[in-house]
């Protein structure tokens, strides 16, 4: 990973990380629905880029972006309604993102199958960052580990709730998942400039 593709991933992350609850639970939701997003866009702009001039293929991508997140949502609803109203308006946030527009407002450069491997690439990429980001939240604040069940969340209980710090529950905030995001991005930053420092020394030497 280029430093230049972490910054691609930072508007993603306040639209996903930072304005979702803190558990495990709901972030396996927005992973499934930017897998969502991703796939059925770009299966959409191969299939509107024979048909449509491109700002008319660009304006249905839009629409289908929408209909996607409506459509993840229902499908949330029907599984758990509680976790549906929770999330609410977090369903629409990841489709306006330069990370989603980008890839599907950009012309392809690759055959489908190639243009659909990458951009999964990426989205995994970030989706791995994603669990680790609200697993750390989930055990930091709530001591516990949680998944997405019909009736809300199932936990899986490391620390009973009076061994949790009152302190802890800052992490579940919003101010807590800014603070823990920009630790992380530092973290990933500093071991990309290493990363970049060795490259150049070793390149310089041959």
């Amino acid at each position: 990973m280029k430093k230049n593709e972490l910054r691609a991933y930072i508007p993603l992350s306040l639209a996903m990380l930072v304005p979702v609850p803190g558990r495990l639970a709901y972030g396996l939701v927005m992973i499934f629905l930017l897998f969502s997003l991703i796939t059925l866009g770009t299966l959409f702009r191969e299939f509107a880029s024979k048909f449509f001039d491109d700002d008319l293929k660009n304006a249905l991508i839009a629409v289908v972006l929408v209909s996607v997140c409506i459509l993840v949502k229902q499908l949330v609803t029907l599984f758990s309604p509680l976790t549906a109203l929770v999330l609410g308006i977090s369903f629409f946030m990841p489709g306006m993102t330069p990370f989603v527009l980008g890839n599907l407002f950009l012309k392809p450069q690759a055959p489908l199958g190639a243009e659909l491997k990458s951009s999964l690439a990426s989205c995994g990429i970030f989706s791995a960052f994603a669990l680790l980001f609200f697993l750390a939240r989930d055990i930091l604040a709530y001591g516990a580990i949680s998944f997405p069940s019909s009736p809300g969340i199932f936990e899986i209980r490391l620390l009973a709730p009076h061994h949790i710090p009152q302190a802890a529950f800052f992490w579940a905030s919003v101010p807590g998942a800014i603070i823990l995001l920009v630790l992380c991005y530092a973290a990933v930053s500093a071991v990309l400039d290493k990363l970049e420092i060795i490259e150049t020394s070793e390149a310089a030497y041959r």
